[in-house]
């Protein structure tokens, strides 16, 4: 199974850009990189924001993400009780910032600009392909640690490597 890994930026309060005004109030263009079999999609600098905003944002997502440990994975499921994926980010999100979402790991992954794994800071996402880029099927959102993210999947909600075999494909 081929795993694509490609991220995208999260929130304006981080300095990084959405690509859907309806969930930023800034006026930043939107810029989107294309899907790549690259874990190196297109860079696109963050513009410069003090970084105690980049600080109090990825607080409140780590406060929410860990009030909601543990619970268990459902298809379809947007919390608080049960998660999937992209349940799990729309939700998280929700309750963290205030950012409405889309609903699917795809529509969250064509809302907000694309950045490479070196530029990536805890509170972005990650994505993942199962297909060659055909489709995005799996979201977590990055956490502090060496390549950590939390994700809701068959295991439910959990903290854990993205750069593992199974992830990498």
């Amino acid at each position: 199974m081929h795993t694509k890994l490609l991220l995208s930026s999260m929130t304006v309060l981080m300095g990084l850009t959405f690509s859907i005004h309806s969930v930023s109030a800034h006026g930043f263009s939107p810029q989107v990189a294309p899907l790549s079999d690259s874990p190196s999609a297109e860079v696109h600098h963050p513009s410069s924001q003090p970084s105690s905003a980049s600080s109090n944002s990825f607080t409140a997502i780590q406060t929410v993400l860990s009030q909601h440990m543990g619970q268990p994975y459902l298809w379809g499921a947007t919390g608080p009780t049960a998660f999937d994926c992209s349940g799990l980010t729309q939700y998280t999100f929700k309750k963290a910032l205030n950012l409405n979402l889309n609903r699917t790991a795809e529509q969250q992954f064509n809302q907000f600009r694309h950045v490479s794994h070196d530029q990536v800071r805890p509170g972005d996402l990650i994505f993942f392909s199962y297909n060659h880029g055909q489709s995005i099927d799996h979201v977590g959102i990055i956490v502090e640690g060496q390549n950590m993210m939390v994700d809701a999947q068959n295991r439910g909600v959990i903290r854990e490597c993205y750069l593992v075999p199974w992830w990498r494909g």
